[in-house]
């Protein structure tokens, strides 16, 4: 910003300068041909005779017309001048401007990318966040599913066992021939 501000200050001064010096060179043409007016009106006054008259304005004329043509000599200079100066600060401050530009875009393309990363990790977090309580639902799911699964495959186990049991124990009593119900051996 500092580079571009010095930069315009120098084109505005040198602006300024040769607007400066375009009145300046102005106002003494208007001058010089307010006087020469001044004489012109005089003389045609003071005139005797219609002949004079016209002589009179035929003698000014020529040195309006030469006044003329150096006022847009001085001008055409000003203005090459004027251009040489701009040129001349352009050239002063392109090299500074350039790495100014530099050095903004390479501090915006960094900005960019630190926001672009933390946007980033932001969005990752929110689907981890919103990942987590489905993942959560399904752990808890499966879990009590094999809790249930579990009991039910002990009670299964456990009753198997009983009837095994029971069977054991009903063969054993077939096997023994003298014993009723009731005697003890």
């Amino acid at each position: 910003m500092q580079a571009q501000i010095a930069f315009f200050n120098d084109l505005s001064r040198s602006l300024f300068q040769t607007a400066q010096q375009v009145n300046e060179l102005t106002l003494q043409v208007a001058q010089s041909m307010l006087e020469d007016g001044a004489q012109t009106s005089q003389a045609v006054i003071t005139a005797d005779k219609p002949t004079e008259v016209f002589s009179v304005t035929a003698s000014r004329a020529q040195p309006t017309a030469e006044k003329l043509r150096a006022y847009q000599q001085q001008l055409s200079r000003i203005a090459a001048e004027s251009q040489t100066k701009l040129v001349k600060v352009a050239g002063e401050h392109a090299e500074e401007t350039a790495r100014a530009a530099r050095e903004l875009t390479d501090e915006v393309t960094r900005v960019t990318s630190e926001e672009t990363e933390k946007t980033m990790r932001r969005q990752q977090d929110t689907m981890r966040q919103l990942a987590n309580p489905l993942d959560s639902m399904m752990d808890s799911a499966q879990r009590q599913a094999r809790a249930a699964m579990g009991n039910g495959h002990d009670a299964a186990d456990h009753v198997a066992q009983a009837a095994a049991h029971t069977a054991q124990a009903a063969q054993a009593a077939s096997r023994q021939p003298g014993r009723r119900e009731g005697q003890t051996s």
